[in-house]
């Protein structure tokens, strides 16, 4: 919860030496637009960046293995976001109301997707799903026009 509630946060930048953010730590950042991560990061908390309506893209880094439970739950204006091939599980509800999130490039090592994980991404009209992935978890897709 290092920065939850930060509603006037914009930016951020942080350390490469980094290698875990907690549950909701940008949690509530609703002005949160821009943020890198260090390369080092492995772990990513439940809920870490839900409702930062104003995150328009993001690139997780390569050592990262697993999306959190809603972890981008809310992102309203996240557009682009750049998995990394290490990725195997994209947890419960992770992109959940992601409504302008139009394409999305799943990796080929991901083999399970949790319950809602792209949930009223209403935007979202291509997606392809790869070879490896043996869990797709109801209404993965609910409310995908």
């Amino acid at each position: 919860q290092a920065f939850l509630g930060c509603s006037s946060l914009v930016a951020i930048t942080l350390p490469n030496r980094l290698t875990s953010i907690g549950d909701r730590a940008f949690c509530g950042c609703s002005s949160l637009a821009a943020i890198t991560l260090p390369e080092n990061l492995t772990s990513m908390g439940v809920s870490a960046f839900y409702g930062c309506s104003s995150l328009a893209a993001i690139a997780l880094p390569s050592k990262l293995a697993s999306i959190s439970s809603q972890a981008f739950l809310g992102c309203s204006s996240l557009v682009a976001i750049t998995l990394p091939n290490r990725l195997t599980s994209i947890g419960d509800r992770a992109f959940c109301g992601c409504s302008s999130l139009a394409a999305i490039t799943l990796p080929e090592n991901l083999t399970s997707m949790g319950v809602s994980a792209f949930y009223g991404c209403s935007s979202l009209a291509a997606i392809a799903l790869p070879s490896k992935l043996a869990s797709i978890s109801s209404q993965a897709f609910l409310g995908c026009s």
